[in-house]
């Protein structure tokens, strides 16, 4: 099990959840099922739709591999630990979470969650993640791993031999880095003597 906090937040609520509860997934492959855990993906929209802040939600996600299949005690375990975490100090009804599972079609299981970044008495900006405390979520997510023994990612066993970056996933359609580096090398070469003649 996983849990990861993901960069979105700057957009439109309405959209994030409508994401959520749609039949497809990102690449357009429809979701074996969709169920609301927790929270209400319209109170959410609307409660971080109408901030004035630039960063108007949370997101983040719980993964399980395929060959975890964990029970719905589980997962709602790993919730309770989440929300304990995210909102210590707060009381429950000063903030709102939203949470939906997404089933796939190998058996797979993940959890979206969403958070407006805000404190519902005071109208105040909140944020259940601070950048330098996110790693705090990594003691929940050892816990339950530990505990279940669900598959853990930082496992070196798990870890894939080769990482590209970013950059490696695209579709080649910008030509100019390809352009440049043919130019450095053949400058490389007339600098090196390789090449004398331009013909």
């Amino acid at each position: 099990m996983h849990i990861k906090f993901l960069a979105h937040g700057t957009g439109s609520g309405a959209r994030a959840s409508a994401y959520l509860m749609g039949p497809h997934d990102h690449t357009g492959e429809p979701r074996a099922g969709v169920a609301v855990l927790r929270g209400d993906p319209v109170l959410f929209a609307a409660v971080a739709d109408s901030l004035p802040f630039q960063q108007r939600y949370s997101s983040a996600v719980i993964s399980w591999a395929a060959e975890e299949a964990p029970r719905p005690d589980e997962i709602s375990a790993v919730l309770d630990d989440f929300e304990a975490l995210a909102f210590a100090g707060l009381a429950r009804e000063d903030v709102h979470l939203t949470a939906v599972e997404h089933a796939e079609a190998d058996g797979g299981v993940h959890v979206h969650i969403l958070i407006p970044r805000v404190h519902l008495d005071s109208g105040k900006s909140f944020n259940p993640a601070p950048p330098g405390q996110r790693k705090d979520f990594d003691a929940v997510r050892d816990k339950h791993n530990h505990e279940k023994g669900w598959a853990r990612p930082d496992d070196p066993l798990r870890a894939r031999l080769l990482r590209p970056d970013f950059e490696a996933y695209k579709a080649v359609t910008d030509h100019s880095a390809i352009k440049k580096q043919l130019t450095d090398h053949l400058i490389g070469a007339v600098a090196q003597g390789v090449v004398s003649n331009a013909a």
